[in-house]
């Protein structure tokens, strides 16, 4: 890549939305930094806030005023609260050409991007997955989802943890039936027969992740579950590529009570999948003239 390239265009946005992750953020925010700093592409990262209460805060403002590519999102008083809605800003803000984004406390290192960026030439969508060996391009199979779920659930139940989990550090029996049943679950009522939906590690072309955001509806975490049915309604192409997830002991903020509301969640995207709320009319209503600018034709 040449120099006037590097200085004219922003090739990778990272985003992280991130709440009250003062005692891990710094850590992340060095890592990628030290990452960004390394590639001969340019990059920006995005703090996008979840409205913390803590110093993280202070920690983002702080990159933002000393450092080029780092920029703090801070969110209106009148926006809603969840990972999602921070995820959303985030990229409504992002310029780049590939657009991703990660957890705060870096379970999936920033350096794994470097085995999804091969593939987005070919894909609008790349998955991080904890649960592949090898690449795996998404092709919708119902009974195959449904018998790979009920595969997954009996193994968490007799061996604590599902058989293909690549994670290093296992998640107790607990987490892993959240994670487990939720994944059946996705794929009973939405024909999501992904095999890791809800890794935090995910990249997109810069066309699909502003439509994706565009009628994004839910604030929090389950806007995963509504990226995906969305791409599957525009057939965006998809593929999970294996990640490195380090699974430490209370590392995550996400627990059986957000499982529930995910649940809701789905509900509220079926709902959406049958009023219509993915159409095209409703996609040009909220893009207004940058519809035909990211829209994917298929």
């Amino acid at each position: 890549m040449n120099e006037e390239k590097k200085l004219d265009r922003i090739y990778l946005s990272i985003i992280i939305s991130f709440f009250n992750e003062g005692a891990r953020i710094e850590k992340t925010i060095k890592a990628i930094d030290d990452f960004v700093r390394s590639k001969d592409y340019r990059c920006e990262v995005i703090l996008s806030d979840d409205k913390s209460t803590d110093h993280s805060i202070d920690i983002a403002k702080k990159y933002d005023d000393e450092i080029s590519h780092f920029r703090y999102l801070e969110p209106k008083v009148h926006e809603p609260k969840g990972k999602g809605a921070g995820i959303q800003r985030g990229i409504g803000d992002a310029k780049g050409e590939c657009i991703m984004f990660m957890d705060a406390d870096s379970s999936t290192a920033i350096t794994e991007i470097d085995n999804l960026l091969p593939y987005i030439k070919d894909y609008d969508l790349v998955l991080g997955s904890r649960y592949i060996k090898e690449p795996r391009p998404y092709k919708p199979s119902y009974l195959w989802g449904i018998s790979h779920g009920i595969k997954s659930i009996f193994e968490v139940l007799v061996f604590g943890h599902a058989k293909d989990y690549q994670a290093k550090g296992k998640q107790g029996r607990l987490r892993q039936l959240i994670s487990r049943g939720g994944n059946f679950v996705f794929t009973l009522f939405l024909n999501q027969s992904y095999v890791d939906q809800r890794c935090g590690f995910k990249l997109y072309r810069h066309d699909a992740a502003k439509l994706l955001a565009s009628l994004q509806t839910l604030p929090g975490f389950g806007f995963d579950t509504e990226y995906l049915a969305i791409a599957q309604k525009y057939k965006l192409k998809t593929i999970e590529v294996p990640v490195e997830w380090i699974d430490e002991a209370g590392s995550s903020k996400y627990g059986l009570k957000d499982a529930l509301k995910e649940f809701k969640d789905m509900f509220i995207v079926l709902g959406n999948k049958m009023t219509g709320k993915y159409d095209k009319r409703h996609a040009i209503r909220k893009m207004g003239n940058l519809y035909n600018e990211y829209i994917i034709k298929k």
